[in-house]
């Protein structure tokens, strides 16, 4: 099986980092139009893009590993490559600094799979800049979290 990996890194506290990524309310700012599902092994999540004139494209899979501000892994259910994963490392690397390692993996070991594996890349590469954007904007990001 092949995978893409990228290490990325934000001026930003791990929590901060790791909040972005596994609170639901905070991901519809930076990932999908619409996302459903919190984090939780064995757990369904879906996350939705709406393309306009395409419609939408909604993505499903299954929360496999969760290791607070360390690691998540989630598996999808129904990419057209098959048990694709995609797994998030998490390293605080000072007070106010982390990084984030995105592996997308689970690629047949086939010519035809290519395209799938470079897509990944980019799509995972594009998203990593948008939550760079993200939280630069919004200094506060616990005001698009639900009060309980």
């Amino acid at each position: 099986m092949r995978e893409t990996k990228s290490v990325f890194t934000f001026d930003e506290p791990i929590e901060r980092l790791w909040s972005a990524v596994t609170v639901y309310e905070v991901l519809v700012h930076w990932l999908a139009d619409e996302v459903r599902g919190r984090p939780k092994v064995g757990g369904e999540f879906s996350w939705t893009w709406k393309l306009g004139l395409e419609g939408n494209f909604t993505s499903h899979g299954t929360y496999k590993k969760i290791e607070p501000l360390r690691e998540l892994v989630m598996e999808w259910k129904d990419h057209p490559a098959g048990d694709v994963f995609l797994q998030l490392l998490f390293e605080s690397t000072g007070t106010n600094t982390s990084r984030l390692t995105i592996v997308n993996g689970g690629f047949p070991d086939n010519e035809s799979s290519n395209v799938w594996l470079e897509s990944a890349k980019d799509a995972w590469d594009g998203q990593a800049v948008l939550l760079k954007e993200f939280l630069k904007q919004n200094p506060d990001i616990s005001k698009f979290m639900k009060k309980t």
